[in-house]
């Protein structure tokens, strides 16, 4: 009799010892997780899904949003996205996904935290512009013989 009672007993931790080995998501199912959030503006919930040091850059994000226009808001959270690649190497993800509001391909970088995949969300996947090198067409460069640059004469006296 004891043995009857044993075998359930063994069945029952034999699959829950199973499915906490299958809890551990992969990378695609994180980006689609962390992109939900996002488009929710639950970012609550899109720090369960970044890094450590990401969780600081969503709640600019979250304070940033609160300034759009409701319609703004609105088509964010309309917005449907596609994962388009996964890319897996050892401890580092790399996950191509465009929308349907913006079909070029946008990346999230992805690292493993603590035995667990996690969005390396940084100001850069935000504003990619933000690295781009300055031309001399742009208007925040100063001109070589800047003015500016010459010391002040009323402070040389």
């Amino acid at each position: 009799m004891k043995r009857l009672s044993f075998l359930p007993v063994s069945l029952l931790l034999f699959a829950l010892t199973l499915a906490g080995c299958k809890s551990q998501s992969d990378p695609k199912d994180i980006s689609i997780k962390f992109l939900t959030a996002i488009q929710q503006a639950n970012y609550t919930e899109a720090k369960n899904y970044a890094t450590d040091d990401s969780k600081a850059m969503l709640d600019a994000l979250s304070s940033f949003q609160k300034m759009l226009p409701e319609s703004s808001q609105e088509k964010i959270k309309n917005e449907k996205f596609v994962i388009r690649d996964v890319k897996v190497t050892d401890s580092f993800a790399v996950v191509t996904y465009a929308s349907d509001i913006d079909t070029v391909g946008k990346i999230l970088k992805l690292k493993k935290e603590h035995d667990q995949w996690k969005v390396a969300f940084t100001k850069e996947t935000i504003l990619p512009e933000l690295n781009k090198p300055l031309n001399e067409g742009d208007s925040t460069l100063m001109p070589a013989d800047s003015s500016l640059l010459e010391p002040d004469s009323a402070a040389v006296r």
